[in-house]
Order: C-alpha cells, then sequence, then structure tokens
C-alpha cells in the first residue's frame, strides 16, 4: 500500500479550546512543510472546506496557502505530516458508522500512522474565552451557552473512556499541555516523536487572524505567559456566567475528574451550588 501522509492527526475540539495552540506545537516537530486543513465541514472533502488558508506564522511560509488553483497539486503531494481540525462537532454523530472524513482515500490519502486527538479545556476558561472572543458576539447567551456546555460534557466522558467514539485517541488536557513540560513530553512520546517545545511560544492566528481571546497575537513568542487559566475570573462576578453554570453537577463532577485542583475556581463553583 501507498502511504500519502506519513502522520495524519485528526483533532476534535470545541472552539476556543487552545487547540490552535496545539497544533502549532505538535507541527513543530516537524520539518517543514506542514500542512493544516482547519474547521472542515464534517463529511466533505478536508482540501474543498478548510477554514482558513494556514496563516497562522506570519514569520515564515512553513504553512501551505492552499486555494482553489493549487489544491488538486497539494492534495496528491507526499506529506510527512497532515493536521485536520473539526471545531464544535458533536461526536455522537459519529456512532453511525460515517467516516467524518469524505471518501478518505481519495481526498487525503492512506496514512501510515493516524491519531484522533480530542482536545478539552476546563469549561469556565472556555465560556469566558468564547464570550469574549473578538468581532461581533453571535451567541444567543443562555440558550447556546447552554449547548455548548452540554457538548462540553459529550467531549469530557469521551476523554475519560466513559465512551469510546473516537479510535486511535489521544485525549489531551489542555490545562496541563500549558502548564506542564513534563506532560507535553508525555504526549510527543504517545505520538512517537522525539520530543520538541519550539512551538509553545507561538500565539496562532486563528479565528480571522485574531489570535487569542483577550491577548490578540501580542504574546507571540512568548504564549506560554498568557493567563489562559485565569480567563474566568473576568466573568467571575457575571449574573448570567453563574446562571449558565448553576444546577450543572454532572459538568461539575467530570470537571473535578479530570482537571487539576483549583482553590479559587472550587471557591466559585461552591459559591453557584455545584
Amino acid at each position: 500500500m501507498e502511504f500519502r501522509n506519513d502522520n495524519l492527526f485528526t483533532f476534535f475540539a470545541l472552539k476556543r479550546s487552545g487547540h490552535h495552540a496545539v497544533m502549532v506545537w505538535l507541527a513543530y516537530h516537524f520539518q517543514l512543510p506542514i500542512f493544516v486543513l482547519n474547521n472542515i465541514k464534517p463529511y466533505t472533502d478536508p482540501y474543498l472546506t478548510t477554514g482558513f488558508n494556514n496563516n497562522w506564522d506570519k514569520q515564515s511560509d512553513w504553512l501551505v496557502h492552499i486555494d482553489s488553483e493549487n489544491v488538486e497539486q497539494i492534495r496528491n503531494l507526499h506529506k510527512h505530516c497532515l493536521v485536520i481540525g473539526f471545531q464544535d462537532f458533536n461526536i455522537i454523530n459519529l456512532n453511525d458508522g460515517r467516516d467524518i472524513i469524505l471518501e478518505r482515500q481519495k481526498t487525503v490519502g492512506e496514512s501510515l500512522k493516524s491519531f484522533n486527538i480530542l482536545i478539552l479545556r476546563d469549561p469556565f476558561n472556555l465560556l469566558a474565552s468564547r464570550w469574549n472572543k473578538p468581532g461581533p458576539i453571535t451567541h444567543n447567551l443562555l440558550m447556546n451557552d447552554d449547548k455548548t456546555l452540554d457538548m462540553w460534557e459529550i467531549y469530557a466522558e469521551e476523554y475519560l473512556g466513559i465512551t469510546n467514539i473516537l479510535n486511535f485517541k489521544v485525549p489531551i488536557n489542555y490545562n496541563l499541555w500549558f502548564s506542564s513540560i513534563e506532560y507535553r513530553k508525555d504526549l510527543s512520546a504517545q505520538f512517537g516523536l522525539s520530543f520538541a517545545d519550539d512551538g509553545i511560544n507561538v500565539v496562532p492566528k486563528s479565528s480571522g487572524g485574531h489570535g487569542s481571546s483577550f491577548d490578540g497575537t501580542s504574546y507571540d513568542g512568548k504564549g506560554n505567559k498568557m493567563k489562559v487559566l485565569e480567563r474566568w475570573k473576568t466573568c467571575q462576578h457575571d449574573k448570567l456566567f453563574h446562571e449558565v453554570f448553576r444546577e450543572r453537577h454532572k459538568l461539575a463532577t467530570l470537571y473535578r475528574k479530570i482537571f487539576p485542583h483549583d482553590s479559587e475556581l472550587e471557591s466559585f463553583m461552591q459559591t453557584i451550588g455545584i
């Protein structure tokens, strides 16, 4: 069998989970060029529905620009590293047996090694970042936030292995990935890669080129200095923020099983009764 891709990494994440930062960190393990197809529409040809034109690293052309004129040429190239990303996708839908990548053999080709990566950020910083995302606010307050947290619970159960929908799964705890070099070393080993950490400080220009919800790209080159684990504090006195999480006892239980103890967040959770 001929392999078009040496390594295929397929990301599943909720928006503002920090998964773009993890993508960049992972990509920095490989030599140029790197190919990234971001925010793909499920059950489509990834090369035709990719969400942005690979503009993360403003200092170099290490990510290849894909457009309608060169898509077939790039599709057929042999790739050492191909990264595909799905956002806000309900993974329960995969139980119907359909391949989320349309006609995989034809569209992306066979891969020597393939991993499904599930990214999970804690729900409090996740929601605060979604609220603060650059651009117009499109969420319908409580209704869409409830849907987001329902989806978070689905991802959390998959992370813990309560469900096992994804094959060849590598669950990544974004909070630990950001804060622990030992955790990142373990992840590199899981992928069979020699550890490289150069990508940890790159702030990707995702989401229309804005970067971080709070800091934009101002921390590019020093990304590990951002206070991504404290975003929730900007909302801790917001009555709507309280209301979204009230009665979310299942979410609280899952959170406590997955994330390191945070005394300030624990106090906040007790304040709202979860």
